[in-house]
């Protein structure tokens, strides 16, 4: 049976360590959200959450999914001039040029590391933090104490948020991970070579224990919503069988992921 890797308890001591560097700082996240996503509601909820806790005020600005890009673009420009970090949540409506909008984020403000420019500094090694997501998974890869080396990755999904700056991260490990998604063939055969198997679609249920090698660290970075339930792209009963570590869903890679993008934004802050 698997050892489950808690993000929620490594999220606490991410957060606890950060406490001090927020007390009376003034400190402000703005978070856009377009549209009414029950995923991107959840994870703006725990945003809010930690934020508060932190002494760093919340605002939310929630714009209807119709919104023009102009409309979006200068949203994003105002919070910018009044904010300490900026977050748009993805994904935006098809409508929308999604990059000229993160685009529009300073790179001392882009907590999520979404901008071209701030992506750029991050696969170049010189932007100083991490992509949350990447950050916490970094972590919990860490916790497991599995050497990375000589070790296959597969990551499930291409999404800007995990799949591509998680492919960055490893390569800058000396990693070439295995990408895969929804229109690569049998994936469950390419899963089963995964010492370090990660997932991020959004797809609920989507791996199976047959899907994966015996003795892999299996870590679901996907969420989705069914009847008001937060699921993970993993099945755990059956992947828990098989795995040697394993996140849950929620309490996983989400809260961890919460906790080091406010550590990004007083590391932005701290340097500007």
């Amino acid at each position: 049976m698997a050892t489950v890797l808690k993000g929620e308890s490594l999220a606490k001591e991410v957060l606890l360590k950060l406490e001090p560097q927020t007390q009376n700082k003034n400190l402000k996240l703005a978070v856009v959200l377009v549209g009414d996503s029950e995923v991107s509601k959840k994870y703006i909820t725990e945003k809010q959450k930690a934020a508060e806790k932190l002494d760093i005020e919340f605002s939310l600005s929630v714009l209807r999914k119709e919104v023009s890009q102009e409309e979006l673009e200068k949203k994003v420009e105002e919070l910018a001039n009044e904010s300490s970090g900026v977050v748009v949540q993805l994904p935006l409506p098809q409508h929308i040029n999604t990059p000229s909008v993160l685009n529009k984020i300073p790179v001392e403000e882009d907590v999520d590391v979404l901008s071209e420019k701030s992506f750029e500094l991050f696969k170049q090694g010189k932007l100083g933090i991490l992509p949350p997501t990447v950050a916490a998974i970094s972590k919990l890869l860490e916790a497991s104490v599995v050497s990375l080396e000589n070790k296959q990755v597969v990551l499930v999904g291409k999404g800007r948020l995990v799949g591509l700056p998680l492919s960055v991260w490893f390569l800058q490990k000396g990693i070439t991970p295995i990408v895969v998604d929804k229109s690569t063939p049998n994936i469950g055969e390419v899963t089963k070579t995964a010492d370090i198997l990660i997932s991020a679609t959004g797809k609920a249920g989507l791996i199976k224990g047959d899907m994966v090698k015996e003795g892999a660290v299996v870590i679901d970075a996907g969420t989705s919503v069914e009847s008001g339930d937060t699921k993970g792209d993993v099945d755990f009963e059956s992947v828990s069988k098989k795995a040697s570590f394993i996140t849950p869903v929620p309490g996983g890679v989400g809260p961890l992921t919460v906790a080091c993008l406010l550590q990004n934004l007083v590391t932005l802050w701290t340097r500007s």
